[in-house]
């Protein structure tokens, strides 16, 4: 049985990827990068994951010097596969490895690649030698999993490698056969979320689901402003042309911009269209999504794909978000459908659509469901076993 090591969980993208990967008899370890925020008991309905994850005790800036490069080394040469994210491509280079592939979600790009954060002096040496390791071990990745983000992550991997071999597709980012039947709904009663917006559709509510990180009156990383702020905005503008709608946003305390958006909302006077929830794991979300009507995502910049997309596609949900086609379709022959919306006005107009029953929501979301299946989650499943099944003829 062939053996694959997953080294890192951000956002349990590789607790997803391992489940469909144990789907297709594969021997599959998920490592956990020491402080790991993200968690496989956080997206998991059983404890299966138990049997196949493990804790490492490098990954981060701070293991740099405490970490023993030879026994990672000797650990992992043993797989027939290696799959990294975050600052494995660093460690594995200074251990004498080259990642099989490696999978970006953002900052281990754009951050651990380059001199963006001022740290005190002893954290930016031991910076630098990873900066150059990360560098290296990216470089020397022998594929590259990576949606496209409209040039937005393109520009740094150009510097970086400018001759990578890249897999235009990403990666599953969760298991949508967790999301379905009869297991699916007895989660139901254990889910503070779902009993909350179970409750306001019990009243008649309209449920408006984002669940975007809040982070756009803070503005030190571009890459990741959310544009929170115009959903509220434009949210309301469509209560004033709409009196009697029964619309009600339900969002997350979860961002470094969480009170200046409860400060906009109050400002705005919608507070009584708004319900906060604590900040919640994903499959509490996942819950609370499968009764919910519309999801909108980021408003900000233009991204393809992000884990809001991809809970929306798998849970047949219309999506509202900043997309501009022309950036994906060298990459695709045809798109997911949604709505679009990147200002104030272009959510207004996208909320009254769908109060008016002028969007065919079922029509939307089924061929939506159709696109994820095959370009999310079949496609890049069946990428890696190619790049595994040649590994062996290698």
């Amino acid at each position: 049985m062939k053996r694959v090591a997953l080294l890192g969980n951000m956002n349990n993208n590789f607790s997803a990827l391992s489940k469909y990967l144990i789907d297709e008899n594969l021997e599959v370890h998920l490592f956990l990068l020491k402080g790991e925020v993200f968690l496989p008991e956080e997206d998991s309905f059983d404890d299966k994951w138990k049997t196949y994850t493990y804790q490492l005790d490098w990954g981060t800036l701070d293991t740099w010097l405490s970490a023993d490069f030879r026994s990672i080394n000797s650990k992992f040469s043993e797989y027939d596969l290696t799959i990294g994210c975050g600052a494995v491509p660093a460690f594995f280079n200074k251990a004498g490895l080259d990642l099989d592939i490696f999978i970006p979600y953002g900052s281990d790009l754009y951050d651990l690649a380059f001199y963006f954060r001022i740290l005190r002096p002893k954290n930016f040496i031991y910076k630098m030698f990873l900066i150059r390791n990360q560098r290296k071990g990216i470089a020397k990745a022998k594929t590259i999993f990576m949606a496209p983000t409209g040039g937005i992550l393109e520009k740094y991997l150009k510097v970086i490698s400018p001759e990578a071999n890249i897999y235009s597709g990403g990666v599953p980012m969760l298991y949508y056969k967790d999301l379905s039947g009869e297991h699916f709904k007895r989660q139901t009663k254990n889910s503070s979320v779902y009993k909350i917006i179970n409750s306001l559709k019990s009243e008649g509510k309209t449920i408006i689901f984002h669940s975007s990180r809040h982070y756009w009156y803070t503005q030190t990383d571009n890459q990741a402003i959310k544009g929170n702020d115009r959903l509220f905005k434009g949210f309301k503008e469509f209560l004033r042309i709409n009196p009697d709608s029964n619309f009600q946003i339900v969002t997350f305390e979860y961002g470094i911009d969480v009170n200046e958006s409860k400060k906009l909302i109050k400002d705005l006077n919608i507070e009584n269209n708004v319900t906060w929830i604590p900040k919640s794991p994903r499959k509490d979300l996942m819950l609370g999504l499968s009764i919910s009507d519309i999801v909108v995502g980021e408003l900000y910049h233009s991204y393809f794909t992000y884990g809001i997309i991809y809970e929306a596609l798998a849970l047949k949900k219309l999506i509202i978000h900043n997309r501009k086609d022309q950036l994906y379709t060298p990459y695709y022959k045809n798109l997911y459908n949604m709505c679009f919306a990147e200002k104030e006005e272009d959510l207004t107009r996208a909320l009254s659509l769908y109060h008016n029953n002028k969007i065919d929501s079922k029509g939307i979301t089924e061929n939506a469901f159709d696109w994820f299946l095959e370009h999310l989650i079949n496609e890049p499943i069946n990428k890696v076993l190619e790049i595994l099944q040649a590994n062996e003829v290698t």
